[in-house]
């Protein structure tokens, strides 16, 4: 074989390995389609591919991977309206709630499967398919192909991205589009040409008629392409972002226009949903309300409260509502994965492609920053679009330490990386790192101090975020049944409170004694004085609930405390199998739910 032909079989082989990736992942994905919405009987092409699909997944995926059947498909959802709009659908930019990419790709599915059903079902599938590949050449394009490969793999292996597949939703497809588009721009900043220019145009028109929220993060990862561009010109840079922008403009006007003429309002298909949001929040949703003035509101109302709210929506619940489903194949994977992926995301400062998709990731949720705890707005698919992302993060900071420890021997590649430059930057991403943990772990005391000089009532309850008020004497975190606390060790533990404002307050607090006779009594101390002594009862069924009313003459403004004082403690291993999770000798009381404060 010549050389020629051994580099052409050479280039291949990264896309067969991709391409048999996506295989796999189709393989379990079918295998879910079949058992939730089949069997399919025709066509004959589909009966046949769903058919063989299942006892073939069967040898390709752990025995955890369970589906059952649906008894109502896609009934009381957004995949019944996706059905309807799609029938009905007249053109493509019509004037519609729904933007118009989804609704054609299962209008085309439906027409494939004879207009049933489950002709959803394929379309969402077959986007959650492609994605694997898309994210093999996103991981491929930014960093390199192992990195690439390893993501896609990740990705089409994934239960929670292969359980929400064939169900019918356009996330699937937001995904593919996503990456896809970010791929299409990293390739456009290594070469500034028009074909690709308008590759990402396109690319970028089409996610953004997924969902027109896009916008969020493609006006962002343009102006990055620009700003922090390699390889021409300021303008050459700028000639192909306008391109690209041009094109993207272009191609979604007419769904805008059409939606403004025919039902004025060019952003119906944001504007419409508050509605839901609203009614989740128990507020009036009877006027129509736009998705700006719905978000303006709520930073008025309470702006601690929302910026908490947001940055836990961007930074912390996409990352944490992910990973579990990889310790099904290897033990503690998933937690691996996700410290890797962490420590990718910091390494991105120091990359330009990095950089790229660092802005894309953070401002691709911010759409839902503000609603991610309401109602609905928590589920899984809402932030599914930033998964590929977190792989390939994962696998560049795994090929970053090989790299290195391979560089340990080369001092001379260790004195260029040790610049004062390098250094400065390094010391400022640290530093950054620490005021923003800091920071998030204030704001829920911040945050509770707004609401309560609103005079609203606040609860402050054992959690993740809770160091800023337990603040002594507590044990770690513990979940037993729908109950997450904290157990007094020993006998005295403190609470801090939000108490701002020197007011009469109702205190609560939701504790149980360590067994039914030990302690009897606890005391509640506010700033030193004493409140009141309860004593404890003892209900398997319901945590105790103890209230005390605090005269307003007792409270310190600013940051006042709760002292819990028991009369008796008693080792953890007489304490019964609540406590048997800690050491034996471990002196215990009270186990503590929440505090809650009413302002009088």
């Amino acid at each position: 074989m010549d050389s020629s032909r051994i580099a052409r079989v050479r280039a291949a082989l990264p896309i067969v390995a991709a391409l048999l990736i996506t295989a796999y992942g189709a393989v379990l994905r079918l295998d879910v389609l079949n058992v939730r919405y089949g069997p399919i009987d025709h066509p004959a092409w589909a009966r046949a591919i769903t058919a063989s699909a299942t006892p073939i997944a069967q040898h390709l995926k752990p025995s955890q991977y369970v589906w059952w059947p649906e008894p109502n498909p896609y009934v009381g959802g957004d995949p019944w309206g996706y059905l309807r709009f799609a029938r009905d659908m007249r053109s493509f930019y019509q004037a519609h709630v729904r933007e118009p990419v989804f609704l054609a790709w299962t209008r085309l599915w439906l027409w494939l499967l004879d207009w049933q059903d489950v002709g959803i079902s394929f379309a969402s599938a077959a986007m959650s398919t492609l994605a694997i590949f898309a994210t093999f050449l996103l991981g491929r394009a930014a960093f390199s192909t192992p990195v690439g490969l390893l993501a896609a793999f990740c990705l089409a292996i994934e239960f929670d991205a292969i359980g929400w597949a064939p169900d019918g939703w356009r996330d699937d497809t937001f995904t593919c589009m996503l990456v896809l588009t970010t791929w299409a721009i990293v390739r456009l900043r290594q070469t500034w040409t028009a074909d690709r220019a308008l590759t990402a145009g396109v690319l970028g028109a089409l996610a953004c008629l997924t969902r027109i929220t896009s916008v969020s993060w493609l006006v962002p990862a343009l102006a990055v392409a620009y700003v922090d561009g390699e390889h021409s010109g300021r303008r050459e840079r700028a000639g192909m972002v306008g391109v690209t922008a041009l094109v993207a403009a272009g191609l979604v006007a007419p769904y805008i226009v059409n939606c403004w003429r025919q039902l004025g309002d060019p952003l119906i298909s944001i504007n419409a949903h508050t509605v839901y949001y609203r009614a989740g929040e128990g507020t009036s949703y009877d006027a129509p309300m736009s998705a700006l003035a719905y978000v303006r509101r709520k930073i008025a109302s309470r702006p601690i409260r929302q910026l908490d709210t947001a940055v836990t929506g961007i930074f912390v619940w996409p990352m944490n509502n992910k990973w579990a489903s990889y310790n099904v194949w290897i033990p503690s994977a998933g937690r691996a994965l996700q410290w890797l992926a962490i420590a990718g995301l910091l390494l991105f400062v120091a990359s330009r492609n990095g950089r790229l998709l660092l802005v894309v990731m953070l401002t691709s949720v911010v759409p839902y920053a503000f609603t991610w705890n309401i109602a609905g707005g928590g589920e899984w698919r809402f932030v599914m679009h930033v998964y590929p992302i977190y792989l390939i993060a994962a696998w560049y900071a795994v090929e970053w330490l090989v790299r290195t420890a391979l560089m340990l021997h080369v001092r001379e590649r260790w004195r260029a990386a040790l610049q004062p430059r390098a250094i400065a930057t390094a010391v400022a991403v640290a530093l950054a790192i620490l005021l923003c943990v800091a920071a998030y772990r204030y704001l829920p005391y911040a945050a509770d101090a707004e609401t309560l000089r609103h005079g609203e009532p606040v609860t402050i309850a054992a959690g993740s975020r809770d160091r800023m008020f337990y603040s002594r004497g507590f044990s770690d975190l513990r979940t037993d049944g729908a109950v997450t606390a904290r157990v007094v060790v020993g006998t005295r533990a403190s609470i801090e409170l939000p108490l701002t404002e020197a007011r009469a307050y109702r205190l609560t607090l939701r504790a149980d004694p360590a067994t039914a006779g030990s302690p009897r009594e606890v005391t509640l101390l506010l700033n030193g004085r004493v409140l009141r002594r309860f004593g404890l009862t003892w209900d398997p069924q319901r945590v105790g609930s103890y209230t005390v009313d605090v005269d307003a003459s007792l409270v310190r403004p600013g940051r006042s405390v709760l002292q819990l004082v028991a009369d008796a403690a008693i080792p953890a291993k007489a304490a019964g199998q609540n406590y048997a999770w800690l050491a034996p000798d471990t002196p215990v009381s009270l186990r503590v739910w929440y505090v809650r404060i009413h302002p009088l």
